[in-house]
């Protein structure tokens, strides 16, 4: 039996359209050229009176800005410094282009820009976090949701429910949901970066109930 839940499945498509209709022909952009690093004045020094820590923000929304210019889209980054890490907001019309399939396209961009700055910034340790159109809090809302109605029918039913595969970002969100549970438990399954998530019912006694080939599968 397999499921779709509403709520993810929102969010999740919020940028599909706009990547349909990009596959198709509408939003081409083959006029764009490559994106290269090297291009004649793009590592221009940034103004000398900002600090340290303004100037790798600054450099990182311009890069950001940058990147998302060459995917053709038109939009303008603000920059927030928070306690260990460096927040960038993309703003503009292209927000389905941004978040991609199930917020791949995001994932991706923030990906990248983390490996740019340690690469950039080695004696640095702080973490680059992107979003636009709040799309992070309302996944972490989805997430959260979703976690609590299948505790639910778990507890219920006693079978476990598999959900994914998901990045790191979201099985952590699960994970921190329905870690204080007393009936039910969480794992993640599998290899590499987008993992399946298991809600299963806690052991009753010493005996510990493993997921069930009959558990029911969230995709």
């Amino acid at each position: 039996m397999e499921e779709k839940d509403k709520d993810l499945e929102k969010e999740e498509g919020k940028g599909d359209e706009v990547l349909e209709e990009r596959e198709s022909g509408g939003l081409s952009n083959g006029t764009q050229k490559p994106f290269s690093f090297e291009e004649e004045g793009y590592w221009e020094s940034i103004p000398e009176q900002e600090d340290a820590r303004e100037k790798r923000v600054t450099w990182l929304r311009r890069t950001l800005g940058e990147i998302i210019e060459r995917m053709g889209i038109k939009a303008y980054i603000e920059a927030q410094q928070r306690e260990g890490e460096i927040f960038l907001e993309i703003k503009g019309d292209g927000s389905g282009l941004i978040i991609g399939k199930h917020g791949q396209t995001l994932d991706a961009l923030q990906y990248i820009m983390n490996k740019i700055a340690a690469h950039r910034y080695r004696e640095v340790r702080e973490k680059v976090l992107l979003d636009t159109e709040n799309y992070r809090g309302r996944r972490v809302a989805a997430l959260e949701s979703m976690a609590l109605r299948m505790r639910e029918k778990v507890k219920k039913s006693r079978e476990a429910v598999t959900i994914g595969p998901l990045n790191p970002q979201d099985r952590r969100i699960i994970h921190v949901t329905l870690s204080g549970d007393e009936d039910v438990r969480t794992e993640s399954k599998g290899e590499g970066f987008y993992k399946k998530l298991v809600i299963m019912p806690k052991s009753r006694g010493n005996r510990e109930q493993e997921p069930s080939p009959g558990g029911t599968h969230l995709t």
